[in-house]
């Protein structure tokens, strides 16, 4: 049985490769979460991704049994955490995001690996919610065209190379403090936010762990039950927020990052 989500959703991930909306955060959480965040931004913008590297709030959201439990009911008992990173669109801004699948560049394999996207503000239909194209994680990786489109979020722009058909996009509206769970090869993407507040995503990479890193030597955190392959190097809780050791940590498992996604 499932240990979150019914098995209607577990069915429903399985066919169409997300779920959503999903209830994690109470609303004094989410509001605590965010002024988080954004202490972290007025300091240091450029160290958002892997936080949980060098902030314990950051950590413990990560191992939060109610995003982990929904992840263990699609993905199994055995879990790690790849990367976190944050999907943010200012208030009117033009960015958007292109349709994509993220398994073109990550270089893991097999493609057991989820991503939870929280919302810590409102991810309403103005806000560009994502969209996803319903069954798309049955297909294979498509290759990818990189446009270098300034206002799109990838770090490419790439956008992927196949003719869509849109009639099955489904919208993913989240209120502050839901979160929803899609699979690595499902095609998706986002429109710009037009409201007048930020557009705050925190997006966890989940994976079991018989998944390899094809392309470097990487680094991850077991989240939940063992690691019984040891293909990825396993980082520790930071001791200290931004501590030295915390740090090196830190830039050292971007780098790793860095090299994988732009590894072709």
């Amino acid at each position: 049985m499932p240990k979150a989500l019914s098995r209607s959703q577990v069915d429903g991930f399985e066919a169409d490769g997300y779920c959503f909306p999903i209830e994690v955060l109470a609303p004094e959480e989410t509001l605590r979460y965010r002024h988080e965040l954004e202490a972290v931004e007025s300091r240091s913008l450029g160290l958002r991704t892997d936080l949980h590297l060098i902030k314990r709030w950051a950590w413990d959201l990560i191992h939060d049994p109610r995003i982990v439990d929904p992840v263990e009911d699609v993905l199994g008992a055995d879990i790690l955490c790849w990367s976190l990173n944050w999907f943010i669109k200012e208030p009117r801004e033009e960015k958007f995001v292109s349709y994509h699948q993220d398994a073109t560049y990550w270089g893991l394999e097999p493609h057991d690996v989820v991503t939870a996207w929280l919302a810590l503000s409102d991810a309403g239909l103005d806000t560009g919610p994502m969209k996803f194209i319903a069954g798309s994680h049955k297909w294979r990786v498509h290759s990818h065209i990189d446009t270098r489109e300034k206002q799109n979020m990838l770090t490419r722009g790439q956008v992927i190379d196949v003719e869509l058909n849109e009639s099955p996009a489904v919208s993913a509206p989240l209120a502050a403090g839901e979160m929803s769970l899609h699979h690595v090869r499902l095609v998706h993407g986002s429109e710009p936010n037009i409201t007048d507040d930020r557009r705050i995503g925190m997006v966890i990479r989940y994976m079991a762990p018989h998944v390899r890193q094809t392309k470097v030597e990487d680094t991850a955190v077991l989240v939940r039950g063992e690691d019984t392959h040891g293909h990825f190097e396993l980082l520790p809780a930071p001791e200290q927020d931004m501590g030295e050791a915390e740090l090196a940590r830190h830039a050292d498992a971007l780098a790793r990052m860095q090299r994988a996604l732009f590894s072709d």
